[in-house]
């Protein structure tokens, strides 16, 4: 991640929130670190950028990061010590932590706050519920927080880490039997994700803290509380897509909510679809997550980016070492032996085509003004909203320097797409125009193809946008090809595949609707199942609609053979329904309505 483009952020959301340079940089770095830091003249850890992020309200999950030499060792040991945690793995758990702060020894305390929160949150899984573990969170707040009380928390800016020490705070209060002061900490909690988290944040944890407020108003028998607490809820996770404790306050709505007898239809039909689901699939729907505050949605590792793209360019490590360092030092940053400094890292890139800081952010668009309406125009184009993408596009377009070629692929790509949403340009003229874009930066041989080339994500997002109107053209199989190779890439990255899932999943579905379009209905049925059971487990909802949908329709593509029956086919279809309705309604599942209405006429049951 370039600093200085995060300095910038880091500034303009700053000031645009009113936070005061004191009041942000408390317990994290000093106020001539910030400043020298949001000037541009300091790079800081990948662990400070995103706490100073969130406190501002951004989610670090709109960042591609790649990370150096120096910082790639402790991150991957961030989460070999996260999955020993939630194994319960006491031994491995130690020896890891030994291992980390040996490592981080002499880098920000936040590393020692994370540590802290690890040893806690292990003696809680492993069964303890004491007041000296109250005492230990209690300290590893004040890593950061000072002499600051826990309680008073919504008066300052917070991390998501310190938002997370309170709930496990509470959490632990709670199992003690302290509901009352465990309340107390989860309404501010609650109060705190929807005044001032970054919505992609706020639906990491709202579900869970939530719904242990639910249960405790069901035990009070406080029934109009729980049920509008449910709404909140619903509301927060429809936003986002996301499915976590999704039925469970679904049933409490249905229970002692005000809803109408047609809601009460659809509320049902999608608790019976989730309850099928997730028993189908053996997937836990109330797990509890503490583990979601390091940002690695996107992250590449310095060297492996490097020498893949190097290769698929066919340039030698002399090559590109021209003008810029010597031959072995390259050969030492692909190793990860060494950390290139920063002048020599934008010199490098650029030569391999990814030019400063292109490579860094959910869209090319450089100016931190630009962030939010490139977002806002990421979820409008999600979900196939082109009409009211379009102004924002031109807005867009007409207010961004088209700087360097991936500012150019960005606009092309989301122009195209809007219009081809719109049914404004044919199947074909969206593919040349997405191919084209394509192209402005991924070098192209039809002897070598591109299983070298390391994809980044817009690349990733055209060939997935290309997959949509491939098939008049005669291109199926090379869009295939291609997405299979960003399959592969998916699966070889460096961290759990659960933190790619937005983008690995759209291309799983792709993959499947072409192998059925293709006739090849067993393997396409195989990877849709593939995409449910990943989408559940990491409880996203928008894309599994899709995909139990093409699950059910290459089941009935089956029939004749007798591979499968309604029977099988069914519960996919009207989960399916269910849960087009929950998250896009009435209007835009007419489409899935009618399919179920024609082919299962006697087992319809939602309107």
């Amino acid at each position: 991640m370039l600093y200085n483009s995060v300095g910038r952020l880091i500034w303009c959301e700053r000031t645009r929130t009113g936070i005061s340079a004191e009041a942000l940089c408390r317990g994290i770095c000093s106020r001539t670190f910030l400043h020298r830091l949001e000037s541009g003249e300091r790079r800081c850890e990948k662990i400070m950028s995103d706490a100073l992020l969130q406190r501002v309200g951004v989610s670090v999950d709109k960042f591609i990061y790649i990370m150096n030499p120096e910082e790639q060792d402790w991150l991957l040991l961030q989460e070999k010590l996260i999955q020993a945690v939630d194994e319960a793995d006491s031994e491995r758990t130690s020896l890891l932590l030994q291992r980390y702060r040996m490592l981080t020894a002499k880098k920000c305390k936040l590393h020692q706050q994370f540590s802290g929160l690890c040893e806690v949150v292990l003696e809680w899984k492993n069964g303890s519920h004491t007041r000296e573990m109250l005492d230990k969170l209690q300290q590893v707040w004040q890593v950061t927080m000072g002499n600051i009380d826990m309680k008073n928390m919504a008066e300052f800016p917070l991390s998501l880490m310190e938002c997370i020490i309170r709930m496990m705070y509470c959490r632990i209060q709670e199992d003690m039997g302290e509901w009352e002061e465990a309340v107390e900490g989860y309404r501010q909690l609650l109060d705190y994700l929807e005044a001032r988290m970054d919505e992609e944040d706020r639906v990491k944890l709202y579900s869970q803290i939530a719904y242990r407020l639910v249960l405790y108003y069901l035990k009070k028998r406080e029934l109009k509380a729980a049920a509008d607490l449910a709404g909140r809820a619903v509301a927060v996770l429809k936003v986002r897509g996301r499915l976590f404790y999704m039925r469970k306050f679904l049933e409490v709505i249905l229970l002692y909510g005000d809803t109408s007898e047609d809601e009460g239809i659809v509320y049902q039909e999608i608790c019976d679809a989730l309850k099928w689901l997730y028993t189908v699939y053996q997937v836990d729907e109330e797990e509890w997550v503490w583990n979601i505050h390091f940002g690695v949605t996107e992250m590449e590792l310095c060297g492996d980016l490097v020498r893949a793209r190097r290769k698929a360019m066919g340039i030698s490590q002399e090559k590109l070492a021209e003008g810029i360092c010597d031959a072995v030092t390259i050969s030492r940053i692909e190793c990860g032996k060494v950390s290139p400094k920063v002048q020599i890292l934008h010199k490098i890139m650029e030569r391999l085509g990814m030019k400063e800081g292109c490579y860094e952010v959910i869209n090319p668009i450089e100016e931190p003004e630009f962030f939010e309406l490139a977002n806002r125009i990421s979820m409008l184009l999600s979900l196939s909203n082109g009409k009211d993408a379009e102004p924002l596009i031109a807005e867009l377009e007409h207010r961004a320097k088209r700087t360097n070629k991936f500012v150019e692929q960005y606009i092309e790509n989301i122009k195209a797409l809007a219009l081809y949403v719109q049914d404004k340009i044919t199947m074909q003229e969206h593919f040349d125009r997405q191919n084209a874009a394509l192209h402005l930066t991924v070098p192209y041989s039809e002897k070598r193809g591109h299983g070298e080339w390391r994809f980044s994500r817009q690349e990733m997002s055209i060939v997935n946008a290309m997959s949509y109107s491939c098939e008049e053209n005669g291109k199926m199989e090379e869009v295939l090809r291609l997405l299979y190779e960003i399959k592969k890439q998916y699966e070889n990255k460096p961290f759990q595949l659960i933190h790619y899932m937005a983008g690995y999943e759209l291309t799983i579905r792709n993959i499947g609707n072409l192998l059925g379009n293709k006739k090849e209905y067993e393997q396409a049925i195989a990877i849709a199942g593939q995409g449910i059971s990943l989408g559940l487990k990491s409880g996203r909802g928008l894309m599994l609609t899709l995909l139990l949908y093409d699950c059910g329709w290459d089941m009935e593509q089956l029939w004749n053979t007798g591979k499968y029956t309604s029977k099988e086919s069914l519960p996919y279809i009207k989960a399916s329904v269910a849960l087009n309705l929950l998250f896009y309604g009435q209007e835009q599942s007419e489409f899935f309505i009618q399919h179920l209405q024609k082919l299962y006429p006697n087992d319809m049951h939602v309107q």
